[in-house]
């Protein structure tokens, strides 16, 4: 390449990049500048051992520009650059607005600012396409080994930190949850709304609210240690976990933000673990509550009366001007034996399952006098303490699968229709310990059909498939963990490991779960569902 060709390519640089303040030649002195070049053209042919390079030319014209440019920007007010190869990256990077072309990314040995196809220097000025924020970059680190890169496995990630850990998350609307804490003598409960974010389905980035709300709010007289809302009305129902007793709850609405206390119903047993709460949409709302097998019971809460119990069912018939009859019928069933319950749940309008923490289930139905059907534990239940069991969402109750974990990691699938039988059944891959009744919880997702969640053995919140196992016992591997809580956990030299409390998928999307853990931090999430697993 001739002198002119070099010339030409040079002024075209200065022309693309360029600025008055810095290098760019006025007028007046065109001449002087022209007279310079051919200084330098003489001094650098009386050379001929040092050959010229294009490229190197290139770069110290734009290192020249920059360094120009950073020195004439206002300076803030900070201890002076290191010396060193920090001091270039410094430089490099403050590059006055200009933008890379193409965009290169490299780690801590590479050059940090403006790269050109000639110039290939690591971009420090990326911003993330979704949230718009900046993306952080740390020389001389990597990836912790237990971390498994965080970030690149979610679709959304948020987090709330509460004063008081929470045991129970309870949905309350499609965007709202609520939380109470167990840790204090005096515990807040809250209604939450998860952030509007998580529902932008386009343009995310433009959506200014990132966080979560508190939207009502009150506070408890001792621990909540069990929640439900009551479907189709402004009304929680909680438990203490010292008693059988009932605590209701007014939510608030638009004219208030308070919440309140707003009734109690009665349990029918002293107990030292409380109840199990179950509630369905009816009206006037009722709510299935019990601390054992036999005193389970279905109350009417706005007149606290007794509609059912499960070893002895009152009967009721509607008259003519739709008064309710009741007349009681005590049947016999296998109830006397005051199985500790895990949880009440129901899986219809009319039907609700009673969960033992021997691995035992209750089957009843509130519209018959039938003495409720009683399953047997799994028979791998010798080696286990305790028991925790869902039941699947499905459109006809025939198609209703139950799941039930052990504190020893086994997991058995089942159908409603034959308890007795297997389906499927794995050892979950899951820190095994004596585990405590509150501690652990299952659950099927309303959505992804086959999909459990698992919390309680550790500080990872676990999903698994139970489409890919059979009949026969298996290892069984999660799909995705949830390892957030104890990757941004402010954890201490000698403080208790963090414990995943409570989870809840959401309703209606998919891949999105809450979960809470004992540091008092609250996470909404949304993952990406592995490559290698295929379509769920």
């Amino acid at each position: 390449m001739d002198y002119d060709d070099l010339d030409k390519l040079l002024d075209e640089v200065e022309k693309k990049f360029g600025r008055d303040v810095s290098v760019a030649c006025s007028s007046r002195e065109s001449e002087k500048c022209s007279n310079d070049k051919n200084e330098q053209r003489k001094h650098s042919a009386a050379k001929p051992e040092q050959p010229i390079s294009v490229s190197e030319d290139i770069d110290a014209l734009l290192e020249e520009l920059l360094e120009d440019d950073y020195s004439n920007s206002p300076q803030p007010k900070t201890e002076p650059f290191p010396k060193g190869p920090k001091t270039e990256k410094l430089l490099w990077s403050h590059s006055g607005g200009r933008k890379c072309c193409p965009v290169f990314i490299g780690g801590s040995s590479v050059t940090n600012g403006v790269g050109t196809a000639t110039s290939k220097r690591s971009c420090d000025q990326l911003r993330c396409t979704s949230c718009d924020f900046q993306v952080l970059m740390f020389d001389d680190s990597e990836w912790d080994v237990s971390c498994d890169y965080l970030f690149l496995r979610y679709k959304d990630l948020h987090v709330f930190q509460l004063e008081n850990p929470t045991r129970v998350i309870e949905w309350t609307s499609e965007k709202t949850v609520c939380v109470a804490g167990y840790s204090s003598p005096r515990n807040e409960i809250l209604e939450l709304r998860l952030p509007l974010k998580l529902f932008a389905d386009e343009n995310k980035g433009l959506c200014a609210e990132r966080d979560f709300k508190v939207v009502h709010g009150g506070f408890t007289e001792g621990p909540v240690r069990h929640l439900r809302h009551v479907p189709g009305s402004r009304c929680a129902v909680t438990n203490d976990g010292r008693s059988s007793d009932l605590q209701v709850w007014d939510l608030g609405g638009d004219d208030s933000d308070v919440i309140r206390r707003a009734g109690s119903v009665e349990g029918r047993s002293v107990s030292d673990t409380g109840s199990r709460i179950a509630a369905r949409l009816s009206a006037p709302p009722q709510v299935l509550h019990g601390a054992r097998s036999s005193d389970v019971q279905l109350t009417q809460l706005t007149s606290g009366q007794t509609l059912c119990k499960l070893g002895n069912f009152y009967i009721y018939v509607e008259s003519k001007q739709l008064d309710l009859v009741f007349n009681p019928l005590v049947l016999p069933t296998d109830t006397d034996s005051a199985e500790l319950l895990s949880s009440l749940q129901f899986v219809s309008d009319s039907v609700f399952l009673a969960s033992c923490c021997n691995g035992c289930i209750y089957v009843a139905d509130t519209r018959t006098s039938a003495a409720p059907q009683r399953s047997t534990p799994p028979p791998r239940s010798g080696d286990s303490v305790c028991w925790w069991s869902d039941a699947s969402i499905a459109s006809q109750l025939s198609s209703t699968r139950i799941v039930r974990l052990s504190s020893s990691g086994d997991m058995v699938v089942t159908d409603l229709r034959n308890l007795g039988g297997i389906v499927s059944q794995a050892q979950l891959d899951v820190q095994t310990h004596p585990c405590q009744l509150e501690d652990v919880s299952v659950s099927w997702s309303p959505v992804l059909d086959g999909c459990i969640a698992v919390s309680g053995f550790d500080g990872v919140v676990q999903i698994y498939n139970t489409r890919l196992w059979r009949t026969e016992l298996q290892d069984a591997q999660p799909l995705f963990q949830h390892c957030g809580h104890m990757v941004l956990s402010e954890q201490t030299a000698g403080s208790a490991p963090i414990v995943v409390t409570s989870h809840l998928w959401h309703p209606e999307r998919p891949r999105m779960l809450l979960s809470a853990a004992s540091d008092g931090s609250v996470h909404v999430w949304d993952w990406v569902e592995p490559e290698t697993t295929g379509d769920l």
